[in-house]
């Protein structure tokens, strides 16, 4: 019992130093935060922070597993409300786009992270890993519409990667700059426009480059 407490206490000091850290690098960035930053926004000690990460990359890499963590839960408290193919996929749009709302910080940490991914590994590997769970989860989506004849046939790995890239580009887009379109308008249309692409029964008047370059090739 004794240690499961202390692992519990652990467990929690760690938490509570990765939130700080959420906090600090979303203000202040990769480049301009210290260690006695964390310290002093969790109300820990710098030494407590060196006890659980032997170094500022160490626990900014916990941050970005974190992050993606508590994106997937998320995700999932959506997902497991319907079994419906469509319903999931407008789910995980809607889910992803109102995150520039609920946790604007976390864009820009994760900007700051695209920054570190040029000239350190370790950074671009876990960028890679993130970015992969958001395909691999849109693509499991749109397997899913397939296989019961809800979606029309499509190349699933360039459609997946296609969807992700426009829901980030305009999450960063609106991030950076709010006032050069209205972000409601503009997320409804692209999430209106990508389920018009995926379903099974055409419409010629909405079907254009983009429709045609992500059917398989025969």
């Amino acid at each position: 019992m004794e240690e499961r407490k202390t692992n519990d206490i652990s467990e929690m000091r760690r938490s509570q130093l990765v939130k700080a850290a959420y906090r600090v690098v979303s203000r202040k960035g990769y480049y301009n935060f210290t260690i006695k930053d964390i310290a002093k926004e969790s109300g820990l000690s710098s030494g407590l922070v060196h006890y659980y990460f032997k170094d500022k990359q160490d626990l900014l890499l916990n941050l970005l597993k974190e992050i993606n963590i508590n994106i997937k839960s998320y995700l999932n408290n959506e997902l497991v409300k319907t079994q419906n193919p469509l319903n999931k996929l407008i789910a995980y749009i809607d889910q992803a786009f109102s995150l520039a709302e609920k946790e604007e910080e976390y864009f820009y940490v994760l900007i700051d992270f695209w920054t570190q991914a040029k000239h350190n590994p370790r950074m671009r590997q876990a960028n890679s890993r993130l970015l992969k769970s958001y395909r691999d989860e849109c693509a499991a989506i749109l397997e899913e519409g397939i296989s019961i004849g809800m979606f029309r046939e499509m190349d699933v790995a360039f459609t997946s990667t296609a969807i992700v890239s426009a829901i980030q580009g305009t999450i960063v887009q609106y991030i950076l700059d709010n006032d050069a379109f209205n972000y409601e308008t503009y997320t409804t249309k692209i999430k209106e426009y990508i389920t018009s692409l995926i379903m099974k029964e055409k419409n010629s008047e909405k079907e254009g480059v983009w429709s045609s370059v992500s059917m398989k090739n025969k």
